[in-house]
């Protein structure tokens, strides 16, 4: 299955570059606007090179100033991320502690509760007030 669809891309393929060709060769005005084209693309390319000719090493200059701009800022980022984490530890550490605090408060709380419920026989009555 993967050579018939191999074969089919293959035709399309060739049959593009086959079109386009003929319209390039059968249109004066397409053939004009492609070279045109094609010659300032080759100018571009030509004063881009002679651009990176000619000011190479304050590019280079440039790139490594910034590469050391940036692992300077990766090695800072990295220490802050280290601090980050060992204070979040720390107060995971912390909450962890007082959440055992709020528990042990909690049970004794239902235990002092449960105490003095026991200790009271049952509802009391207040007196009446005579008026």
């Amino acid at each position: 299955m993967a050579r018939k669809e191999t074969r089919w891309a293959t035709y399309i393929t060739v049959g593009s570059v086959s079109a386009l060709v003929g319209f390039l060769l059968f249109n004066k005005n397409a053939r004009n606007k492609t070279v045109s084209c094609v010659k300032e693309g080759k100018q571009f390319v030509t004063d881009a090179g002679a651009f990176v000719k000619d000011n190479r090493e304050e590019i280079s200059d440039l790139v490594k100033g910034t590469t050391e701009k940036v692992n300077e800022r990766l090695q800072v980022a990295g220490e802050d991320v280290e601090q980050i984490t060992k204070h979040s530890s720390h107060l995971k550490n912390t909450v962890t502690d007082v959440l055992g605090i709020a528990k042990e408060a909690g049970r004794e709380l239902q235990n002092h509760r449960d105490k003095n419920q026991t200790a009271q026989p049952g509802p009391t009555q207040l007196p009446q007030n005579e008026n």
